[in-house]
């Protein structure tokens, strides 16, 4: 690996080591007049190698690192946001106002039948609830 000491160091890089050398003083690794130095020392590092320094006689090293960028996808593109395993992705339906008003009028009415479009609405969110919308194009392609 190539010598990166001289990168400047970023308040994310910071305050990584002072995670460090706060676990490392509460683990009895550190005194509280050594603890108090080396973060100083954290806070006022300009360099990786500066931040290296502060945590080299310990067990757990500092992680610093470049921020990646986000590839940029082509234009026309949708973006595709990762689900982590388990969690459902939720979506309001656009028919929930409508809802909402529909069941304000049948509730002021008290007419049996201002209840209807309420059901139907209510019928349509739950047979559509949990599905992301897809067009005609993507219904063709998983076939």
């Amino acid at each position: 690996m190539a010598d990166d000491g001289g990168i400047r160091a970023s308040d994310s890089d910071r305050e990584n080591v002072v995670d460090i050398l706060r676990d490392a003083y509460s683990t009895g690794r550190l005194t509280l007049e050594e603890f108090d130095d080396r973060t100083t020392a954290a806070f006022a590092a300009r360099t990786w190698g500066g931040l290296r320094e502060l945590t080299r006689d310990l067990p757990q090293q500092a992680k610093l690192g470049l921020a990646k960028p986000e590839p940029e996808s082509p234009s026309g593109a949708e973006e595709k946001v990762p689900i982590a395993a388990g969690q459902a992705r939720r979506h309001l339906s656009p028919m929930l106002p409508i809802l909402v008003i529909w069941l304000g009028i049948a509730l002021t009415a008290r007419q049996p039948d201002a209840f209807v479009p309420v059901i139907v609405i209510l019928l349509l969110l739950l047979r559509f609830a949990g599905r992301p919308g897809r067009s005609r194009h993507d219904d063709r392609h998983q076939r």
